[in-house]
């Protein structure tokens, strides 16, 4: 989670020629939007996304910036690789995939900063879908046979704990439009205001379609119906979209209702 006052950052790339700099950005590297300040403009904007890039007129300083980087995440690095290809840009970098756990390629401006576009690595699961017309989320327990059948599918588990889920406080059960149950999750009442969220999954073939985040906000609305403030802790395999729901790494606070 940011810090209190931190909303966002933009970097500010000195420039020899604001309206060239813009119409390249344009033109060639695919931002979508801009600005100028002045008359000739000394100062300007592009953005394409969620990525704002501003300009100031410092002609000087811009002989001198050949090679500083600037990262952009994008979600899909080979299609814009592939259009900037086309485009014309000056690939400085060719597409691969890095060490790091990155698929990037970097592109040189017009004053030669670097812009090194990095999406997801070859064999990344697909990104997500939008939340399938039909599928409904329910407050419930799974019962023995769901949860051993959706977690067997999606983690591997062969059996149901004993008692495991006659000590769980509540859960939520994703189902398909034919009445299928797809995805589980467990909420465990560790204590006065502390709650804990287990094995949440989703079969695989119907994974990267935000059924596992409507699950989850599902719990976090369930908790902060029986006790708002209360503090929710994650004991369960890594996602990505726990982060988008504020969880940080294995554990953190839930926001406060």
């Amino acid at each position: 989670m940011r810090p209190p006052g931190v909303i966002s950052s933009t970097a500010i790339f000195a420039s020899s020629d604001i309206e060239a700099t813009i119409g390249h950005y344009k033109d060639v590297l695919g931002f979508e939007s801009s600005w100028t300040w002045g008359e000739p403009p000394s100062f300007g904007s592009v953005a394409l996304g969620g990525v704002t890039i501003m300009f100031n007129l410092q002609p000087e300083l811009a002989k001198a910036v050949r090679g500083h980087q600037h990262w952009i995440k994008i979600d899909d690095a080979d299609a814009l690789y592939a259009r900037h290809r086309a485009s014309g840009a000056r690939i400085v970098a060719d597409i691969a995939d890095m060490p790091w756990g990155a698929r990037e390629y970097v592109v040189e401006d017009l004053d030669g900063y670097h812009l090194r576009f990095a999406g997801p690595p070859s064999g990344s699961p697909p990104r997500s879908q939008p939340f399938p017309e039909g599928v409904v989320i329910e407050r419930r327990l799974p019962s023995a046979a769901e949860y051993v059948d959706v977690g067997g599918r999606a983690f591997g588990y062969t059996k149901d704990t004993p008692g495991l889920l006659e000590t769980t406080w509540g859960g939520v059960v994703a189902c398909s439009p034919d009445g299928e149950t797809i995805g589980i999750l467990r909420i465990v009442r560790d204590a006065p205001g502390w709650f804990s969220f287990w094995d949440v999954a989703v079969v695989p073939e119907w994974q990267a379609r935000r059924i596992g985040s409507a699950m989850m906000q599902e719990g976090l609305d369930m908790i902060r119906e029986e006790a708002p403030g209360a503090n929710v802790f994650l004991f369960t395999y890594q996602h990505a979209f726990y982060e988008r729901l504020g969880f940080s790494k294995e554990t953190v606070d839930m926001r406060r209702a």
